[in-house]
């Protein structure tokens, strides 16, 4: 436990990693600028940064458990990468609401709240992390109070209004931690800002899954928390950018260290193969989607690491082809 509060620790003090908690439908990103004044805190049970647009805390737990995953991205020589931070099912159940419910002042906000700021869980009933927003707009609070214990997806149009125009702040939380966020909510029409935001789509919610599908989570286990360090082939904005070595290297000790030992045996064998200069042959090539998607990663990263070469495309061209269906369609944030 204490080596997995060091390396979140670590990477909590780092502006370029950013952070996500939510569920599918649901999510709250914390993002911060290299020159952006923090508060960054830690103890024993607790770390966290604070900003005006927005903060995280992470919260000890004696079962969490890291899954760093990579993913092939349709830009061929490129990847996704990013560490879910993970806990057993019935330890990360968290309070399930079905209807809006007023909870009182958030004894455990880390912005500065107001004597007259009210918490208020939106009802979503999600089974691992509790939505809420925190306001003292009167308008909003008279609106929530008169839909209580109405559910999220049938709240009437007005209340709808109220939340987009009184501008709450959103408080995500999980038993690994919560996102506050300051930010203004976008029009349906513009696009999330930079910075702290969230993330709530209707059409997502009803689905049920905890995470995208091509993220190797283990079975029994559930992400309470994510943080996405900096891509080696991708910034901020997902754009392509020079290879940085330094920054591929740290991920691979998380990958080495915490990723399911499948995933790490088909990173190696891709690796070996391409050393040693081998024909390409599938039955080197991992039957499962998580072990082949790893198989096809490291083919990428080899080609950073040694140049692009006969071989390396003889082994692309039979098991690496670029797909519109690729991993990046179901990314969870954080690709840069």
């Amino acid at each position: 436990m204490d080596q997995i509060k060091i390396i979140l620790e670590r990477h909590l003090a780092d502006p370029a990693t950013g952070w996500s908690l939510g569920t599918f439908g649901a999510l709250a990103e914390f993002h911060r600028d290299s020159d952006e004044a923090a508060d960054v805190t830690s103890d024993n049970r607790h770390a966290s940064v604070v900003t005006t647009r927005g903060a995280i805390g992470i919260s000890r737990h004696a079962e969490t458990r890291l899954v760093p995953y990579e993913g092939a991205s349709t830009i061929p020589t490129a990847w996704t990468q990013g560490v879910m931070v993970c806990l057993p099912l019935a330890a990360a159940a968290m309070n399930a609401r079905h209807g809006v419910t007023e909870l009182g002042s958030d004894t455990e906000a880390l912005m500065p709240i107001g004597n007259d700021d009210t918490l208020f869980d939106l009802g979503m009933g999600l089974d691992m992390v509790d939505v809420c927003i925190r306001t003292s707009n009167k308008s909003l609070i008279d609106g929530l109070r008169a839909a209580a214990g109405t559910p999220f997806l049938d709240l009437p149009g007005e209340v709808i209004g109220l939340l987009k125009s009184a501008n709450p702040r959103r408080v995500f939380v999980s038993k690994l931690g919560r996102i506050e966020v300051a930010q203004a909510i976008p029009a349906s029409d513009e696009a999330s800002p930079m910075g702290p935001h969230t993330h709530i789509l209707p059409q997502l919610l009803g689905r049920g899954r905890h995470h995208a599908a091509n993220v190797p989570v283990p079975e029994g286990w559930v992400p309470a928390l994510a943080f996405y360090p900096p891509n080696p082939v991708r910034d901020v904005m997902g754009e392509i950018k020079s290879f940085d070595r330094a920054r591929y290297e740290e991920f691979q000790v998380l990958i080495n260290a915490h990723a399911p030992t499948e995933i790490t045996a088909a990173k190696r064998a891709a690796h070996q193969a391409l050393d040693a200069d081998d024909a390409p042959d599938s039955a080197v090539v991992p039957n499962s989607r998580a072990d082949r998607t790893a198989f096809r990663v490291a083919l990428r990263q080899w080609g950073h690491l040694n140049g692009q070469t006969a071989g390396l495309e003889a082994w692309r061209a039979l098991c690496d082809p670029t797909r519109d269906d690729d991993d990046d369609t179901e990314e969870h944030p954080g690709r840069g």
